[in-house]
């Protein structure tokens, strides 16, 4: 009768040659018995750590893709990482009455067309009508101002109309171009600026160190004279890409 194969015997049923314990040569490991090896799991040559090549090649993917990626996501962008210190000269920053006035200008033009949709719909007729004539001042009146303060800037180098006739601009704190979503923050920002008939944007502008009012602070940006720009020495210094700005040759 024929007898089943020993259990030690090579070739048959995985057993590993010269009595070696089961499951090193399933594991992979190198011969002599090692342990198994940082090649098993993809790991690196001498002694990487594992999945730090395939981390490596996705983190050149992702850098990849920032440096190249375009779209809505650029124009809205984000906050940027910014401490106490700009590569904008503080000199660059010291327009407070020109943007007293400027601010005034910009709140007469913005309330000129809500204040007459108002008078027109706004506060005529009784119960629903009247609820219906405010809706639609209030819904044209936000159109108007995110148009005024965050597109029209957007789209004309960081200046509303009232900044193109006194020669001021906004921008990033970092010296690039404001994105939609700091001028979005600066917008909202005007309700805590324009307290006490404006008291609180106007004291905070005097006791910053670059000029800024409470929406500037949050938002990180600068409000600069429209000719200053960084040079292409100090974009090398920072050693960041700058956004182009529509309407202006770099």
């Amino acid at each position: 009768m024929t007898s089943g194969p020993e259990p030690g015997t090579p070739g048959q049923w995985g057993g590993s040659p010269q009595g070696t314990e089961p499951g090193q040569q399933q594991g992979g490991g190198g011969p002599g018995g090692a342990a198994p090896g940082p090649q098993q799991w993809g790991g690196g040559a001498q002694g990487a750590a594992p999945g730090s090549q395939g981390d490596a090649s996705q983190g050149g993917a992702s850098q990849g893709g920032a440096s190249q990626g375009g779209g809505p996501g650029q124009q809205w962008g984000s906050l940027p990482q910014v401490g106490a210190a700009s590569p904008v000269p503080r000199r660059e920053t010291k327009v407070t009455p020109r943007r007293v006035i400027q601010y005034i200008i910009d709140d007469i033009l913005v309330g000129i067309v809500p204040g007459i949709i108002w008078w027109l719909v706004g506060d005529r007729g009784h119960g629903v009508w009247h609820a219906i004539g405010w809706l639609i001042a209030v819904v044209v009146a936000l159109l108007i101002m995110i148009w005024y303060w965050v597109l029209r800037p957007y789209g004309h180098g960081g200046q509303t109309f009232g900044m193109q006739w006194l020669g001021l601009r906004i921008i990033s704190k970092d010296g690039d171009r404001a994105n939609k979503m700091q001028l979005v923050v600066r917008w909202i920002l005007l309700i805590i600026d324009t307290l006490f008939i404006g008291l609180v944007g106007l004291i905070t502008i005097l006791c910053s160190h670059y000029r800024q009012r409470v929406g500037d602070h949050a938002a990180k940006t600068l409000v600069v004279r429209a000719h200053w720009h960084m040079s292409q020495a100090d974009w090398a210094a920072t050693g960041t890409a700058h956004a182009p700005v529509p309407g202006r040759v770099p």
